[in-house]
């Protein structure tokens, strides 16, 4: 029997373009995907509600990891059949809460502490029209990006220097710098690579195997999970360039980048494991 495969994958720049809720252009992917049963699981820096808008336009049931990891959110329906116990003191409105990270008051007090030191900006000193400006979202979607509750992007205005000592004095007060696509993000102990590994037993339950794990993504804080898949595919970015990094010497690389390349490049992944 072949082997069952699963496919985790970032959103912006690679299922989706930066700044859009597009994924026309991945539909021939996605519908093989739909009809050979693969599971899709989006892991992404993104917040609860904007996964949610994105899950239910892609009429996907699989469970998905927001805010780099710090929450993974699973729909009950699906719970039993992947192997999760159920604390219904974590669902609510049809999905079970699993918080891997730290609450967001205690991530914003840190960095309270640290603005006298270094100039920076977050998601929560900014208004929904200047979150808006800097990702390029819609008004209305900007307010969704806003809505977080683990983690804290910031966009970094001092000296590009500056950023270690940042991060060692982030690091002391027990959380984490993560860099992203345009933006720094400010977290607990996890990331995407975490969020993986802990949702990889609930396909081997489902599947009574280990399944082949694929992951797709393009940006430094997708590194953690490209490094555990069986097949890691590297998007580039807007510019043509790939991710350097040395966990990714064998990463197959896609395209072109966002939704096209993510199709081009599953499309190509699925008709070789086929052929194996």
């Amino acid at each position: 029997m072949q082997q069952p495969v699963v496919i985790f994958s970032d959103l912006d720049g690679t299922l989706l373009n930066r700044g859009e809720y597009r994924f026309d252009a991945a539909e021939p992917a996605l519908t093989e995907l739909r009809n050979r049963n693969i599971p899709l699981v989006l892991v992404s820096s993104k917040t609860a509600p904007e996964m949610r808008l994105l899950t239910g336009a892609l009429n996907n049931t699989d469970p998905f990891a927001c805010e780099n990891g710090s929450l993974i959110m699973m729909p009950t329906e699906r719970m039993d059949e992947l192997g999760v116990a159920v604390d219904e003191r974590m669902i609510s409105d049809g999905y079970y809460y699993n918080y891997r990270g730290i609450d967001r008051e205690q991530i914003l007090q840190v960095l309270n502490d640290l603005k006298p030191d270094y100039h920076f900006t977050g998601f929560a000193w900014m208004t929904d029209e200047e979150i808006a400006q800097a990702t390029g979202l819609s008004l209305e979607l900007a307010q969704l990006a806003g809505q977080r509750k683990s983690s804290e992007p910031i966009l970094w205005r001092d000296d590009p220097e500056n950023v270690e000592a940042f991060t060692e004095a982030v690091t002391r007060n027990k959380l984490r710098v993560i860099q992203g696509g345009r933006f720094y993000h400010v977290l607990g102990q996890c990331d995407k690579g975490d969020a993986v590994a802990s949702l990889l037993p609930c396909y081997e339950h489902l599947y009574k195997t280990k399944p082949h794990c694929v992951v797709l993504g393009d940006s430094p804080n997708d590194v953690p999970m490209l490094a555990l898949a069986d097949t890691a595919i590297l998007m580039p970015r807007e510019n043509g360039e790939y991710l350097e990094h040395e966990a990714l010497a064998n990463a197959v690389r896609a395209p072109k980048p966002g939704p096209e390349g993510w199709s081009a490049a599953v499309l190509q992944l699925l008709n070789e494991l086929a052929g194996c």
